[in-house]
């Protein structure tokens, strides 16, 4: 699973985190007929159909961003030309497609970080394309040593799509945290092992 983590100041709201359990939200019928762990908001992949140059069109259409916007058309470019090469039996570099968007709240980062979604599906950067959206409460367990396990299941349910951790600076919530601190060594780990998934 690719990761897609948002930062912002800690004591701050991003917008667009509370709607990770909407009722209203479309994608919950087709939801019924998978085993999505809880806290989680899960997009399938048809939703996620469009072009690169349609998605990129989406993030243009944003107000401000330039250097986001700019950053994002130069890495569609880079994938592009990775993936020619790759085609033509040439030498890649390793890429590495996790991200992290930080930077006050109301700024767009979990607007950007879906557009990303779309991105990624589009360049065939994922096997699947589905999206997997969660915060704090998607990772982390109510019992010591049950977080691993929780986090593990939310990347699982992942792998072949993309893991957006929302809200990511809500796993550190101080010195004392062993929850927090279990669920980003599980990120961490998993990151590595599966970072082709």
């Amino acid at each position: 699973a690719m990761l897609l983590a948002v930062f912002c100041p800690i004591g701050d709201k991003d917008a667009g985190a509370d709607d990770l359990d909407d009722p209203s939200d479309p994608a919950k019928s087709e939801q019924s007929d998978l085993d999505v762990p809880p806290g989680v908001r899960y997009t399938p992949a048809s939703t996620n159909e469009v072009t690169v140059e349609e998605a990129l069109a989406e993030l243009n259409g944003l107000v401000g961003l330039k250097p986001v916007k700019e950053e994002v058309a130069r890495f569609v470019k880079f994938v592009r030309v990775a993936q020619q090469r790759k085609a033509a039996g040439l030498k890649v570099a390793p890429i590495s497609y996790h991200m992290v968007f930080t930077g006050n709240p109301g700024t767009g980062k979990t607007t950007v970080a879906r557009i990303m979604a779309k991105i990624y599906k589009a360049l065939g950067v994922v096997k699947n394309g589905h999206l997997v959206e969660c915060d704090r409460g998607g990772l982390v367990a109510g019992y010591t040593g049950q977080t691993a396990i929780q986090t593990g299941k939310v990347i699982d349910f992942a792998l072949d799509g993309i893991l957006f951790v929302d809200e990511a600076y809500s796993l550190v919530n101080g010195n004392q945290d062993t929850y927090g601190e279990e669920a980003i060594s599980t990120l961490l780990k998993r990151i590595k092992d599966d970072r082709d998934r």
